[in-house]
């Protein structure tokens, strides 16, 4: 098939954060949403799961950084035994009085790319008029979105045609040597854990070679994910290059 309707939806805030996991003293930043926070956007779009089959790319950028921080406060929820229900107060209230430096990024823009010919007709619909809000990660990260039904072509990038794909997330076997590394994993019904590598393109790096897509207005990606009866445990397929 060498081209295909899909859906282009523009994603676009104030500010976003999209957590790196793993610093106690600092909350570092994706620079491009994971498909984890895509599919909890859609979750809260639809207000149910998001359907499959669904195949997704993911690209986009933001003007700038800036740094934010947090305190917390800690406590404990005390209960009712006798009637059996919880009681919504916090006792030994106490506040982390050391700031949490966050990350936040600024005015970000994103393009997801978004095929699911079973329900195109469903998915565009619904983004076009939402369930529920719209967060670039935190809660207070909200965002606007706009989506419309696009047709892409596939095309072949040779050795000297020179064309770039930017700002983007990319399987290791398609560009092993970025600057950062996005770790997802995840969890069948099994209870068994699969990792990948998904990597992030910088603007201005080396040309691509290879399938591609792009749309008419020469925005050029590779689709990323695939879900495909994740509900039974099945693991999203990493797309690759051919």
């Amino acid at each position: 098939m060498d081209s295909k309707e899909v859906i282009k939806i523009n994603v676009w805030g104030q500010t976003a954060h999209f957590r790196i996991y793993g610093n106690q003293n600092f909350c570092d930043s994706y620079p491009l949403p994971p498909p984890s926070t895509l599919l909890g956007v859609l979750r809260e779009i639809l207000g149910e799961r998001p359907p499959e089959p669904l195949t997704i790319a993911i690209k986009g950028n933001f003007e700038g950084i800036f740094f934010d921080y947090r305190t917390f406060l800690g406590g404990t929820v005390a209960s009712d035994s006798k009637k059996e229900l919880w009681i919504e107060k916090i006792v030994n209230r106490s506040v982390e009085t050391k700031p949490l430096y966050v990350k936040v990024l600024y005015k970000p823009c994103y393009t997801v790319y978004l095929y699911s010919p079973e329900y195109h007709n469903l998915y565009l619909s619904k983004l076009n008029n939402p369930e529920g809000f719209v967060s670039l990660g935190r809660s207070e990260d909200l965002a606007m979105i706009k989506a419309s039904s696009i047709n892409v072509e596939r095309k072949e990038a040779r050795k000297f045609d020179k064309v770039k794909i930017e700002n983007s997330y990319l399987p290791k076997e398609v560009y092993g040597a970025a600057s950062m590394f996005l770790p997802i994993c995840h969890l069948n019904k099994d209870r068994n854990l699969k990792m990948e590598r998904l990597y992030y393109i910088q603007e201005a790096v080396s040309y691509y070679e290879g399938e591609y897509w792009e749309a008419s207005d020469e925005d050029r990606f590779l689709w990323l994910l695939e879900y495909k009866d994740t509900a039974e445990g099945n693991f999203p397929k990493v797309l690759r290059n051919p």
